[in-house]
This record gives C-alpha cells, sequence and structure tokens, in this order.
C-alpha cells in the first residue's frame, strides 16, 4: 500500500511513527536503529527510513554512528536542564507578550483548552494511561496561554523548545505520577493567565518546567530510565 504514496508522503510517515515511538520510550536511548531491523518493525521502505532518521537527528532525538548506523539519543540530566531552562526563558517572555494583549477570543482559547485538559488529568490515573491525549491537550493548553505573543519568531523559536522538551515532559510524567499534582500546576497557570498576572504567571511556569526537570534528573540518578 506505501508503494502507491508519494515518496515525501511515506516518509513523512516514517518520520512520525519513529519519532512518536522515541519520545514515548518504546524505542529506548541509546537502543541502535538498524535499517532492516525498522524494515520489519514498521514496513516503510529503507530510503524513507534514512530520510526520517536524518529528520530525526536533526532533531536530537537521533544520532548517526557514522558507518555504524544511527541510535536513539540518549537521555542526560545535561540536557534536560538546559532545554528547561532554555524553555522557561522564552515561555516567560512570551507569556509577558501574551497575556495583555489577549482578547476575549484568546480567553475563550485559554478556557476551552484548559477544561479539555482538566478532564484527563483529573482522572483515575491523571491521563498516564493516555498520554499522546494528554500531549495533546497539554500542547493545546500551553500554546493558548501565548496565542496572544506578538512576535512569530519568539513562538518558532519556543515551540522548537517546547517539542524538544516533549521526550522529557512524557518520561517524567509517568515517573513523578504519584509525587506531583500536574493539575494543580496547570490550574495554577490558567487563574494567573485569566486574572492578567503576568508575574504570578511567569512564576508558575517557571516551577512547572523546572518540577519536570527535577523529576527526570532523579530517575536519572536512580538509574530508574525504564
Amino acid at each position: 500500500m506505501d508503494q502507491k504514496l508519494p515518496e515525501k508522503t511515506i516518509s513523512e510517515r516514517a518520520y512520525r511513527t519513529i519519532r512518536e515511538d522515541i519520545v514515548s520510550g518504546s524505542l529506548k536511548p541509546g537502543e541502535k536503529l538498524k535499517i532492516e531491523s525498522l524494515r520489519q518493525r514498521y514496513g516503510f521502505g529503507a530510503a524513507p527510513l534514512r530520510e526520517a532518521l536524518s529528520r530525526l537527528s536533526g532533531d536530537q532525538l537521533v544520532q548517526v554512528l557514522g558507518q555504524r548506523g544511527f541510535a536513539v539519543a540518549p537521555i542526560s540530566a545535561r540536557d534536560v536542564a538546559e532545554i528547561g531552562d532554555l524553555r522557561k526563558l522564552l515561555e516567560v517572555e512570551a507569556l509577558a507578550r501574551s497575556i495583555p494583549r489577549g482578547d476575549t477570543e484568546w480567553e475563550e482559547r485559554l478556557i476551552t483548552t484548559y477544561h479539555r485538559l482538566s478532564r484527563l488529568e483529573t482522572g483515575e490515573d491523571q491521563g498516564i494511561g493516555e498520554l499522546d491525549l494528554w500531549e495533546k491537550h497539554n500542547s493545546a493548553f500551553h500554546d493558548a496561554t501565548v496565542s496572544a505573543c506578538d512576535s512569530l519568531w519568539l513562538l518558532r523559536l519556543r515551540e522548537q523548545l517546547f517539542r524538544q522538551h516533549e521526550r522529557y515532559r512524557r518520561f517524567s510524567r509517568i515517573k513523578s505520577v504519584l509525587t506531583r499534582d500536574i493539575h494543580e500546576e496547570h490550574e495554577a497557570l490558567f487563574e494567573a493567565a485569566m486574572a492578567r498576572d503576568v508575574g504570578k504567571a511567569a512564576t508558575v511556569i517557571s516551577a512547572h518546567i523546572q518540577r519536570t526537570t527535577d523529576a527526570v534528573v532523579a530517575a536519572l540518578k536512580a538509574g530508574d530510565v525504564s
């Protein structure tokens, strides 16, 4: 069936499929990504797979091992800390530009995305059983908070860091589900944004991102990377 699709379409599907398995942890940090094994696992041809892996190496999710092929990029405390710190800087600035400019449409978008996320997070397992859906609603909510920002470049850079942070967000959610009330954090951000309190929103988002960093670092120190 794939042979009837344009090559770019197949490559895009391969990219999205492998990316999802990396950020979800189905493909483990450091795992070798051999083309023949990937062909058997996913059913894509060698050319789309190589293109997908090249794109993922640009996303820093795959390492190129010279003549030895590819491997899933490792998870590291330094990496999550640097990404987290940069994301805090960009998120705070985007919120500072967005919140004062937010109009009725911005408020409606914020309310809608928050309530969708809340329904999932206040369930029995806080959304852990549906991490793909949780990430979709989580992304939509955070996007809504900064959607009135007037800087396109800031939003582009912020989106890049947000996507890079996804792997660590999911890892953190699994490791901290019993010790962290993620809904309470999102509620605080929602209330600060709706109250047009930029200072409070900045404090909340910084602590929110730092907790993800702390959860990942703690798991890595404990050797819990499965």
